[in-house]
C-alpha cells in the first residue's frame, strides 16, 4: 500500500544555514573588495588624484609598454639615446601567451621587457598659525595646505614564478632568479618581494625584464601594488598570521584524527582525513595563497622544489579526499573515480624527473580543470547521500560547496574577471571544519549505539550470570543428591548385604569345622572362602560409594584408605601425606577432593604408567585446602601422543568438579618426567576462624 508513497526527507537545517552564511560571506568579500583603481593607458598610469590613505595600496594594472623578445634596461630608454620601438601594450596582470604579433599568436615561453610611467599622488601637509590675546583666547586661526610629492614608497611583486628584474627611476630595486634567453641560462624563482623606492620627482618610471622558459604562461599574473611604507607590510603580516591560524587548525585536526586511527584501526576515514589535513597543511603554507608562510621558519627551498611541492600536495588531496568519502559512503561514491585521481597524481610524479617544466605546467593546468570537475562530482554525490539520509552528508555537502565556491572565486579573481580577495584558505578551513564535524557526528552516533549495545549486553550478562548461578546451584544440588544417594546405598549395602554375607560366612565357617575331614568339609571350606571374598568385595564397594570417613561423626582420612586400596589392587607404591591443621577435617569440599583424587589416581595408573604415586593433603597459609597428586610416569604430553588424544572425559569431570567448589585446578608435566595434579579449594572453616 505504501510502496508508491514518495520518500520525502527534510533537508538538514544546520547544513543549509552554514551554506547560506558561507555564500553571504563570499558575496560580501566580493562586494567589499571592489574599489576604484585607475588603469594604465598606453604605458602611463595617472595616480595624481589617488588617495592611498583612503583607498589603500594602488594596483599598477592596465596597459604597460611591451617589448617582445628584448631584455632592455633603463639606459635603453634614456632621452638622449635611441628609444626602442614598442611591440605593443600588454594589460597587467596578464600573459603574453596569445598576443598577436605579425599575424601570429605568441606562446607562453620567451622573454620581454615592460615599461610603465606613473604620475604619483601628492601628500598634503597642514600648517596652522594661531594668534592668542593676553587672556590666552584664540582670536583667529589660519590653515594652509602645503603639497609635496611622495618621498618613500613600497612596491609589492607577488606570485611571479619566472625570473625578472625591476628598475625604478633607473635603480635596480627587485630581482628574482636569473633572467635568460633560454631554459639553460634562465633560473626561475618564485617571488614575494616588498621593494622600497624613493621617487626623484612627481613621476616614476618602472622597467621590468621578464623571461619564461619553464612554465606555461609568461608575464605578470598578479597585480603589482604601490603604497606608502606600512600598509603593504601590515597586510602581508596579517595574511601570514591568518595563514598560521589555518595551519595550526589543520595540524590539530591531522594529529587528532591520526591518533584516532592509531587507537582504533577500524576507522580508515580518520586515517584518510588526517593525511588529507597534512597535505592541505603543506599546500597552505607553501602556496601563494599563504604568502609562503613556511619561508619564515624554513631555509629557502630549491626553485623546483618550491614550485612543485605545493602542487604535489594539491594533486595528492584528490586521492585521499576520495578515499575519505568512499570510506564513509561506499555505495554512493563510484570506484572508477579512485583510479582517475590516482592516475592524475601518478602522471604528475612520473613527469617531474623527465618532462620539461613547460610541459609540467601545461599538465598542471589540465589537472586543475579536472579538480573543478571532481568538485562538481563530489557535490552531486553528496546531494544523493543527503537525499538518502546518510549520516553527516549534509555537513560534508556544505563544506564541499563552500570550498568549490571559494576555489571558483580565487580562479576568477586570479584571472581578473572579478575583483575579489582570495578566499581559498577560509574555504579550506571551512571544509576541514565541516568534515571534522561530520566525523564527530558519526563517532557520536557510533558511541551512542555502542552505549546502547553495552547496556543491552550488561542486562543480558546479568541475566546470563543469574542463569549460570541458578544452573550452578542446580548442579550442586544434583551432586549433593548423587552423593546422598551414594551414602544411602553405601549404608544400606554395609548394614544389609555386607552383614548378611558376614553372617553367612560365619555359619559356613562353623559348618566347615563340624565337617572337618570329610568331603563335605572341603566343599564348605571352599564356600567359606568364597563368602569371605564376597563380603570383602561388598565392603570395598560400600566404602567406594561413600567412605565412612566422610561422615563427620567418624574420624580418619578417607584419602589414606584410598591410597592403601589403590596400592593393594595395582601393586604400585602409593604414599599419602596429611598436613592439615585440624585433627578432623570438616571441610565440605573434602568430598569433591576425594572424587578428584580418585580420578587423578586412576589416570596415573591407566595412562601414565607410573611406578610410584605420592598424594598430599595440606592446608596452605592462605586458608585453603590443597590436594596434590604426583606420579613418576611418562607425562601427560607423551601419553597424549601415544594415545593420540588430548584428554578424556576424566579430565573434564575433574575440571567441572573443581569449578563447582571454586577451586583452582592445575594439571602440568613435571620437569623431566611425571605429572602433577594440584587442586586448591577454599576452606570455609578457616575463613570463619579468620573472621572471628
Amino acid at each position: 500500500m505504501n510502496r508508491f508513497k514518495p520518500n520525502l526527507r527534510p533537508g538538514p537545517r544546520p547544513a543549509a544555514a552554514f551554506l547560506i552564511i558561507a555564500a553571504l560571506l563570499i558575496l560580501a568579500a566580493c562586494v567589499l573588495s571592489v574599489r576604484p583603481t585607475p588603469q594604465a593607458e598606453s604605458g602611463v598610469l595617472d595616480l595624481s588624484t589617488y588617495d592611498p590613505a583612503a583607498l589603500g595600496p594602488a594596483a599598477l594594472d592596465g596597459q604597460w609598454e611591451f617589448y617582445w623578445d628584448r631584455l632592455l634596461s633603463p639606459n635603453d630608454f634614456a632621452p638622449n639615446g635611441d628609444a626602442p620601438g614598442t611591440t605593443g601594450y600588454l594589460a597587467f596582470p596578464g600573459t603574453w601567451q596569445g598576443f598577436r604579433l605579425d599575424g601570429k599568436k605568441l606562446d607562453g615561453t620567451g622573454q620581454a621587457t615592460f615599461r610603465l610611467r606613473i604620475k604619483l599622488w601628492q601628500h598634503a601637509r597642514r600648517l596652522e598659525l594661531k594668534k592668542l590675546d593676553g587672556t590666552g583666547q584664540a582670536t583667529f586661526r589660519l590653515r594652509i595646505k602645503l603639497w609635496q610629492h611622495a618621498r618613500r614608497l613600497e612596491l609589492r611583486l607577488f606570485d611571479i614564478t619566472m625570473a625578472y628584474k625591476l628598475w625604478a627611476d633607473g635603480e635596480l630595486v627587485a630581482q628574482s632568479g636569473t633572467v635568460g634567453t633560454d631554459a639553460e641560462t634562465e633560473i626561475p624563482r618564485r617571488s614575494l618581494v616588498l621593494a622600497e623606492i624613493e621617487p626623484k620627482g612627481s613621476d616614476l618610471e618602472l622597467v621590468l625584464q621578464v623571461s619564461n622558459h619553464h612554465f606555461r604562461q609568461g608575464g605578470v599574473l598578479d597585480s603589482i601594488e604601490i603604497a606608502p611604507p606600512g600598509p603593504l607590510q601590515r597586510a602581508q603580516n596579517r595574511h601570514r598570521a591568518i595563514s598560521f591560524l589555518f595551519a595550526g587548525c589543520l595540524m590539530i585536526a591531522a594529529v587528532y584524527h591520526l591518533f584516532l586511527y592509531y587507537k582504533n584501526r577500524k576507522l580508515p576515514s580518520a586515517l584518510y582525513f588526517g593525511i588529507y589535513c597534512l597535505l592541505m597543511l603543506g599546500y597552505c603554507t607553501t602556496s601563494n595563497t599563504s604568502l609562503w608562510a613556511a619561508n619564515l621558519f624554513l631555509p629557502p627551498l630549491p626553485p623546483a622544489l618550491a614550485e612543485y611541492f605545493p602542487l604535489f600536495c594539491y594533486l595528492a588531496l584528490g586521492p585521499f579526499l576520495y578515499r575519505f568519502f568512499k570510506s564513509l559512503y561506499p555505495q554512493e561514491i563510484h570506484t572508477i573515480v579512485q583510479h582517475i585521481v590516482d592516475i592524475r597524481l601518478a602522471i604528475f610524479v612520473i613527469l617531474l624527473p623527465f618532462a620539461p617544466d613547460y610541459n609540467i605546467s601545461q599538465y598542471i593546468a589540465l589537472a586543475m580543470l579536472a579538480s573543478a570537475l571532481y568538485g562538481i562530482y563530489y557535490v552531486q554525490r553528496l546531494m544523493v547521500c543527503v537525499w538518502r539520509g546518510r549520516n553527516g552528508a549534509g555537513l560534508l555537502l556544505t563544506g564541499s560547496v563552500v570550498f568549490l565556491l571559494t576555489s571558483l572565486n580565487d580562479t576568477l579573481a586570479h584571472a581578473k574577471i572579478i575583483n575579489s580577495v582570495y578566499l581559498l584558505e577560509p574555504g579550506m578551513l571551512f571544509l576541514v571544519v565541516t568534515q571534522s564535524l561530520a566525523l564527530a557526528k558519526r563517532f557520536t552516533h557510533a558511541m551512542e549505539a555502542e552505549e546502547k549495545l553495552s547496556g543491552e549486553l550488561e542486562r543480558k550478562n546479568a541475566s546470563l550470570l543469574a542463569e549460570i548461578e541458578k544452573r550452578n546451584r542446580l548442579e550442586r544440588a544434583i551432586v549433593n543428591i548423587s552423593e546422598e544417594e551414594r551414602r544411602r546405598f553405601s549404608v544400606e549395602l554395609h548394614d544389609g548385604l555386607c552383614q548378611q554375607l558376614v553372617g553367612a560366612r560365619l555359619h559356613a565357617s562353623i559348618l566347615t569345622d563340624q565337617l572337618s575331614g570329610t568331603q563335605e568339609g572341603k566343599a564348605m571350606a571352599s564356600l567359606t572362602a568364597m563368602l569371605e571374598e564376597a563380603s570383602n568385595d561388598a565392603y570395598r564397594t560400600s566404602r567406594g560409594l561413600w567412605p565412612v570417613e566422610h561422615d563427620p561423626a567418624t574420624p580418619g582420612p578417607s584419602l589414606e584408605d584410598l591410597a592403601r586400596t589403590i596400592a593393594r589392587d595395582t601393586g604400585i607404591a602409593v604414599t599419602f601425606e596429611n598436613d592439615c591443621h585440624c585433627t578432623q577435617c570438616t571441610n565440605p569440599n573434602v568430598t569433591t577432593l576425594y572424587r578428584i583424587a580418585q580420578e587423578a589416581l586412576s589416570n596415573a595408573v591407566k595412562h601414565a604408567r607410573a611406578g610410584a604415586i605420592r598424594m598430599q593433603l595440606r592446608c596452605p597459609e592462605q586458608g585453603g585446602i590443597a590436594l596434590i597428586v604426583r606420579d613418576d610416569g611418562i607425562g601427560r604430553d607423551e601419553a597424549a601422543r601415544q594415545t593420540r588424544s588430548k584428554g578424556g572425559l576424566g579430565l573434564s569431570i575433574m575440571a567441572h568438579r573443581a569449578g563447582m567448589i571454586q577451586a583452582d585446578l592445575r594439571i602440568e608435566d613435571e620437569s623431566g618426567h611425571g605429572t602433577k595434579v594440584t587442586c586448591i579449594a577454599p576452606c570455609v572453616v578457616a575463613a570463619a576462624l579468620d573472621q572471628k
